[in-house]
């Protein structure tokens, strides 16, 4: 519900903008006007003892002295420890190599779900890696089940970072899945973090397949709709357990 509250606040921001000239008229579209809602709500936060003057006048010295280089290197510093970690899991490695042979896609000494079957399917992601092995898994083991898909999308030009993470959502949800479930069964006290956890990871399957269809259909990600819908999965997800 708070994700929702704050969606709400962006939409009134950007009636607002657009109402007073504010909006990107650089060509920007939906995704500068985004960023400018959330800078001016980031903006007019309470922040000590600052003012609204104060706060513009900073962030305009900071502007004249910044360059895309300098963000570029903000960025670097802020996901390095981020990456560190990623690559010490070892989650979805795309090692394998793909080859062409009579017009139909393979992949070398390793079985996968054909890419129409994935279209035809009226089943989710979690079905088709689920279903090829019953037993537990730890996060590794999840990940070279799903090493299949990562190179069957690599080859067909559908892959993007953004899709991968989702991807690594999903091993984590299957994972934490089954810490919870063991813990039920052995009567063990569980953390309500993990089952919050849980539930907003649970829905990955379909932001993987609304990805899927940007990609498909060569079409910018909506970053609003998407976050419209992560709520209402969110939303879904809690009304199916009650």
């Amino acid at each position: 519900m708070e994700a929702l509250m704050e969606l709400e606040k962006v939409q009134r921001v950007l009636s607002f903008m657009s109402s007073r000239g504010l909006s990107d008229a650089g060509g920007g579209g939906a995704a500068a006007d985004r960023f400018l809602a959330q800078f001016i709500l980031f903006l007019v936060q309470p922040c000590d003892s600052l003012s609204m003057e104060k706060k513009l006048l900073l962030v305009s010295e900071l502007l004249r002295k910044a360059s895309p280089d300098t963000l570029e290197e903000v960025k670097h510093l802020a996901t390095l420890e981020d990456d560190q970690d990623l690559s010490s899991q070892s989650l979805l490695q795309p090692n394998k190599k793909c080859k062409m042979h009579e017009e139909k896609l393979t992949i070398q000494a390793s079985p996968v779900v054909g890419f129409d079957a994935i279209t035809r399917a009226n089943s989710t992601l979690e079905d088709f890696v689920v279903e090829r092995n019953k037993q537990a898994f730890d996060e590794t083991s999840l990940s070279q089940m799903i090493d299949p898909l990562d190179d069957l999308l690599q080859c067909q030009g559908l892959m993007t970072d953004r899709l991968r993470t989702e991807l690594k959502l999903g091993i984590q949800y299957w994972s934490l899945e089954r810490k919870l479930c063991q813990a039920l069964a052995r009567n063990e006290k569980i953390s309500i973090e993990d089952v919050m956890r849980a539930i907003h990871l649970k829905s990955f399957d379909y932001r993987v397949l609304n990805l899927l269809m940007y990609q498909l259909t060569s079409q910018q990600i909506n970053d609003l709709h998407m976050d419209f819908l992560s709520v209402s999965e969110l939303l879904v997800e809690i009304s199916d357990d009650l």
